[in-house]
């Protein structure tokens, strides 16, 4: 009986093998293109024209940016904090920034305001949106839509691949040929291909890394920007702010939907 397609099974082992390894080349190196940030529209900015804001959204996303903005307000007596987690209209103030101003407005339309609760509805704000918006556009963060868009192109060969091995491992079985080891094969490649769609990348350039990693934080903003409000040097301030997150995890932020794989937040 002759072989499938003409071609002996050992030798389209060979074939296949060789092809989905291109294929895993060709999505990895599509995955370092995208963290180039060669898609920036303009120059990045100095490593000195990072505000407080800036190094939050770097290293933990819109959640670390309001964060951020209310350790300033704190820092400033804008904002009360209380030992139970909520926050409270200190002296009179308009904010710095837009960041600030949300907040401000935030916490004055509630009277008495939860850190939890407040963190949660704003990072999904304008003003903090403006944050993200800014970073994209300097190179330190990647474009959302780029980024989900170059992820499906870096499948298709591993897709068109695997595709192909299918089609001969049903011809195989229908014409009662040995497909013993492109099973094991199909399986694996398969495996390695869901793990690759479902994985997310870190949405921090390489620039963008590498300005965090240069950059010293020494301001009680500055310190909350790059660990969250458990790095607010004043103990009791700190003991306000975290008080009512114990119970949880701090999420880092990914704004394509899941878990990044990146330490320190958005990744190295």
């Amino acid at each position: 009986m002759e072989d499938t397609w003409g071609i002996p099974e050992p030798m389209f082992t060979g074939i296949y093998l060789l092809g989905f390894s291109a294929a895993l080349l060709f999505a990895f190196a599509v995955r370092i293109l995208t963290r180039s940030g060669a898609a920036a529209t303009t120059a990045a900015a100095p490593d000195e024209a990072l505000s407080a804001q800036d190094l939050a959204c770097l290293t933990g996303g819109p959640r670390r940016v309001v964060e951020a903005a209310v350790a300033q307000l704190v820092d400033a007596g804008q904002l009360r904090a209380s030992r139970d987690g909520y926050l409270q209209a200190g002296k009179r103030s308009s904010g710095a920034d837009p960041v600030q101003r949300t907040v401000l407005a935030d916490v004055a339309r509630h009277g008495r305001r939860s850190v939890v609760m407040l963190t949660d509805r704003l990072a999904g704000s304008d003003a903090v949106g403006e944050v993200v918006t800014r970073l994209v556009r300097t190179g330190y963060l990647v474009n959302d839509e780029l980024a989900a868009r170059r992820k499906l192109i870096g499948l298709i060969p591993a897709v068109t691949v695997f595709s192909i091995g299918l089609i001969r491992w049903l011809t195989g079985i229908a014409n009662d040929r040995p497909v013993g080891l492109l099973t094991v094969l199909l399986i694996g490649s398969g495996l390695i291909g869901y793990a690759m769609y479902k994985h997310t990348y870190c949405p921090r350039t390489f620039e963008g890394s590498h300005a965090m990693g240069r950059l010293r934080a020494s301001l009680p903003a500055e310190l909350v920007a790059a660990g969250g409000y458990a790095g607010h040097p004043d103990k009791a301030v700190r003991a306000s702010l975290v008080g009512a997150r114990r119970h949880r995890r701090s999420r880092v932020y990914d704004p394509w939907g899941g878990e990044t794989g990146c330490a320190s937040g958005w990744g190295g």
